[in-house]
């Protein structure tokens, strides 16, 4: 008599997810897994980072994975797509061990019906959701949703490397998160004010300040140090940034000191009604260093600034942290002749969990 041996349904789904995950995930570190499925955790993920010469640096930073499947059976495309959220049922017993964890853990789903992956950190969602009464919960399982909008894509990846970076960056330099945090994103944007002067150039901030739209918008831009022309000429932008309900440019750039490229003496007059107007047809900002800086109207639609700009002492704080992380091979900075200016754009809809 033959005996066929056949692998179950589960099983064989179980074994494509992971395929799949697997295959995605290769580009983005080295896998680490238990000998054995004790510890509530699939699959762990060395991250990686791609350096220009075409090698991969290994960070510090490993992430754990619990995985699960929904099969196309279970939830089909159109009832996905109507969802905001996935429910799964999970045993508090996990979650009270996940929460505890040194190390999060991070859920992944896979959505059969749509070939896709969403993720979500399980500690930081036990913590919002639970904190500690997961401890004492008296029940044996929960649900846990995630939301449809959180997926795994290359992004996701970046973000859980942004992190990893952090977390090495605060211990490497001894520094506090606030300023880590500023660094990871403008650190190419402090050095370029660093070595201005070294490649003869000047560093301004452009702001158009909207009247018409709900957003900001902000270049930060380099012209040669000898330039003559207007004071809104000859600029080269090397960062550009977005944000839904405007820009403050000193609070966002802490680390920048903003002043006046020319002297201005606003020309007024008075009205019919005995109250001083401005000639020109704009307004005026006065920056924390007292400097007056005019930017006019253009039809009402927003009103144009241009400031130069300089780091200030905390800009150099910071520009010092960049050169030991360059020193100790934690950071590559960006070739902008090659990879082009930054930009960021800051609004609700693009907030993320991971």
């Amino acid at each position: 008599m033959l005996i066929m041996l056949i692998v179950g349904k589960t099983d064989a789904f179980e074994q494509n997810y992971m395929a799949k995950f697997e295959e995605l995930a290769t580009h983005y570190g080295v896998f680490v897994k238990y000998e054995r499925d004790r510890a509530a955790r699939d699959i762990g993920l060395h991250l990686t980072k791609d350096l220009r010469s075409g090698k991969k640096q290994v960070t510090n930073s490993l992430v754990w994975f619990q995985m699960k499947g929904v099969m196309a059976t279970t939830l089909n495309k159109e009832e996905f797509e109507k969802a905001k959220c996935v429910g799964l049922s999970m045993d508090i017993e996990h979650l009270r061990h996940w929460f505890l964890d040194k190390e999060p853990t991070h859920l992944i789903v896979y959505i059969e019906s749509v070939d896709q992956f969403l993720v979500m950190n399980l500690q930081t969602y036990i913590a919002e959701t639970w904190g500690r009464g997961i401890l004492t919960l008296d029940q044996k399982s929960a649900t846990v949703t995630v939301p449809a909008s959180s997926v795994l894509d290359e992004q996701a990846f970046a973000i859980l490397t942004r992190y990893a970076d952090m977390a090495q960056w605060v211990k490497a330099l001894d520094a506090e998160q606030a300023d880590v945090e500023l660094l990871s994103r403008d650190c190419n944007l402090i050095y370029a004010f660093s070595s201005a002067e070294a490649r003869q150039v000047e560093c301004g901030v452009l702001w158009t300040k909207w009247l018409s739209k709900m957003r900001g918008e902000l270049r930060v831009a380099e012209r040669p140090i000898d330039f003559e022309g207007d004071v809104a000429d000859g600029w080269e932008t090397i960062h550009e940034h977005w944000q839904y309900g405007g820009i403050n440019p000193e609070n966002s750039y802490p680390y920048l000191e903003l002043f006046a490229l020319e002297d201005y003496e606003p020309e007024t007059f008075t009205n019919a009604w005995g109250d001083e107007e401005l000639v020109d047809d704009g307004e005026t900002i006065v920056l924390k260093n007292g400097d007056h800086v005019f930017g006019p109207n253009a039809a009402n639609e927003y009103c144009h600034f241009v400031f130069g700009a300089r780091l200030n002492e905390y800009g150099v704080k910071l520009q010092s942290y960049v050169e030991t992380l360059v020193q100790i091979g934690l950071l590559e900075l960006r070739d902008p002749t090659s990879d082009g200016h930054t930009f960021i754009d800051i609004a609700p809809w693009h907030n993320r969990l991971v």
